[in-house]
C-alpha cells in the first residue's frame, strides 16, 4: 500500500485506489475528494508554497 498526502487538506490518501488525481509540472498529486482536487487545480502554487499548512 502506498500513501500520499493530500496537499490541500493534509489527509492520507491510498494511491492505489485514489480516484482524484491531478498532474502538475510532471508530478501526480492525490486528493481525498473532488473538492480538494478542484481547489488545487485553481491555484497549485498556493498549495505547494512551503509556507502553506494543510487544514481540514
Amino acid at each position: 500500500m502506498s500513501i500520499a498526502i493530500d496537499p490541500v487538506c493534509g489527509m492520507e490518501v491510498e494511491t492505489t485506489i485514489a480516484q482524484n488525481t491531478f498532474e502538475y509540472e510532471g508530478t501526480v498529486y492525490y486528493f481525498c475528494g473532488k473538492g480538494c482536487r478542484l481547489e488545487f487545480e485553481e491555484d497549485p502554487q498556493h498549495y505547494l508554497d512551503p509556507g502553506y499548512e494543510p487544514s481540514m
